[in-house]
């Protein structure tokens, strides 16, 4: 990205001192803008597509059946007596098992049970329901992202000692850093950096020269210079230095005006980009000799990563062996002390070997697959057991039914017939429900009390009536003429 409208040139950051540029006020400049996070700190973002030898799945949806919601209650019972009988998961007796949920809507559960035994059984298991990763246990992860400056994008994945990170990465405009290792970017160490730059320039007339640095708080900034005739010397931001080669008249954080020599130091309390600036506003060209030297604190120390590489606009295809067992992650880091770009764009592609393929996937799932089997047969055999309790309870009579009649047994001949009108009795009798004489035991008496027509029950002692009867069979009460 140019940094003026005329001959501005560019370092290479650590290696070669800050970014350089110039061109004459009030021409087309860019300057990174952008700012930072006040404390500095590198913004981290992760996401990519990732790439197996099938279609990704999901998310799962399932399917359930809802029954109606209506069901019987059989009277008073504990709570667990009518969790138990629940048609809503039992399904009611008389309807056919497929309406039970505990089915799942006809069937759905038995085809699972089947394919939780026969996938693993026959060796069918292609593909493992439950994982991103391919049949042979690879996850690529490969897409072309847009980082900004003092950002960084990251994959991690779990692998085993010994196995494989393939990867391969391009990035555009600018260069940017790269690293593997078993912690999260945040782990990584800083450190502080000394540099040092020293150059000599013509200015001409209305023309600039500026060097600059991505500082951090806690650096610092030492500038000596001197020229052959006088010249403007500030320290500004981005958006300063912008505002001025407008024509604007911004505040600086040092402004030295029409000197031909200067030197000091200057403290950073904001992680942002710094601008050192010579301006000459005469009419004849004047010669500047610079000395700069920097104190870069809380730079990110990438050399404690298992593998690193700084400044590179591409990374072709290569390969690391992990060396232990844990979550092995992917950077690529946007370093603004090495690039004065706003924007970069990477591509990348990197691959991790599992070496887990779907079949050992099936085999380390065995316990839970004979969990869920064991669990499944256990509800639906409750089901069943519910469903078939239903059916019997619902085939017994009521508590408030009335009891069934003992069949009268044969009598005696002696007590077979009422002694007075010859009327059949019963055993258990004590009076002739025909003409209310006591069968034994005193002799034939008239109560004061008598039953109306088509009572069910004597007024006197509360029994049972027959239609027929005439007389109460317990008590000998008279019943009205129908």
């Amino acid at each position: 990205m140019p940094r003026g409208g005329g001959g501005g040139f560019r370092g290479g950051g650590f290696s070669g001192g800050g970014f350089r540029g110039g061109g004459f006020r009030g021409g087309s400049a860019a300057f990174r803008m952008g700012g930072s996070r006040s404390s500095g700190t590198p913004f981290g973002r992760t996401g990519a597509t990732r790439i197996t030898s099938r279609a990704p799945r999901g998310p799962y949806r399932h399917s359930y059946y809802r029954p109606h919601r209506r069901y019987s209650r059989f009277g008073y019972r504990p709570w667990y007596w009518h969790a138990w009988y629940n048609p809503w998961w039992a399904g009611r007796w008389y309807r056919p098992w497929y309406y039970s949920p505990v089915y799942v809507g006809g069937g759905i559960m038995i085809a699972i049970v089947l394919g939780l035994i026969l996938l693993p059984l026959f060796g069918l298991a292609l593909w493992f329901p439950f994982s991103t990763a391919d049949t042979d246990g690879y996850v690529t992860y490969r897409s072309t992202e847009t980082l900004n400056f003092n950002e960084y994008w990251y994959e991690y994945e779990y692998i085993k000692s010994g196995n494989d990170i393939t990867y391969s990465v391009q990035s555009s405009p600018s260069i940017i850093s790269f690293a593997i290792w078993d912690e999260p970017f945040e782990s990584l160490p800083t450190t502080t950096k000394i540099g040092s730059d020293s150059d000599q320039f013509p200015l001409q007339n209305d023309y600039y020269e500026y060097i600059s640095y991505f500082l951090k708080p806690g650096s610092s900034i030492h500038y000596n210079y001197n020229a052959s005739g006088q010249i403007d010397f500030f320290i500004a931001n981005g958006y300063d230095i912008n505002e001025w080669n407008q024509g604007g008249s911004p505040s600086f954080y040092v402004f030295e005006d029409n000197v031909d020599q200067g030197s000091g130091d200057y403290s950073v309390s904001e992680a942002r980009d710094y601008y050192l600036v010579w301006y000459n506003e005469g009419v004849s060209t004047v010669n500047v000799n610079i000395t700069i030297n920097y104190s870069a604190a809380n730079v990110v120390d990438l050399t404690e990563a298992d593998y690193y590489v700084e400044g590179v606009y591409s990374i072709n295809q290569s390969t690391f062996t992990v060396p232990n067992d844990g979550n092995w992650y992917f950077f690529v880091y946007f370093d603004p002390m090495l690039s004065p770009e706003e924007t970069t764009d990477i591509t990348f592609d990197v691959s991790y070997d599992t070496r887990v393929t779907s079949t050992d996937r099936w085999v380390s799932i065995q316990p839970i697959l004979i969990t869920i089997i064991v669990v499944a047969g256990i509800v639906i055999v409750a089901a069943l057991i519910a469903r078939s309790g239903q059916k019997k309870l619902k085939s017994k009579p009521s508590s408030k039914a009335i009891p069934a009649k003992t069949p009268v047994k044969a009598v005696k001949s002696s007590t077979s017939k009422c002694i007075r009108c010859g009327s059949v009795v019963r055993k258990d009798a004590h009076f002739c429900p025909s003409c209310g004489g006591k069968i034994e035991g005193r002799s034939i008496g008239t109560p004061s009390k008598v039953t109306p027509a088509n009572s069910k029950s004597c007024s006197l002692c509360g029994s049972k009536l027959s239609t027929s009867d005439k007389f109460c069979k317990w008590c000998g009460t008279e019943v009205e003429f129908r």
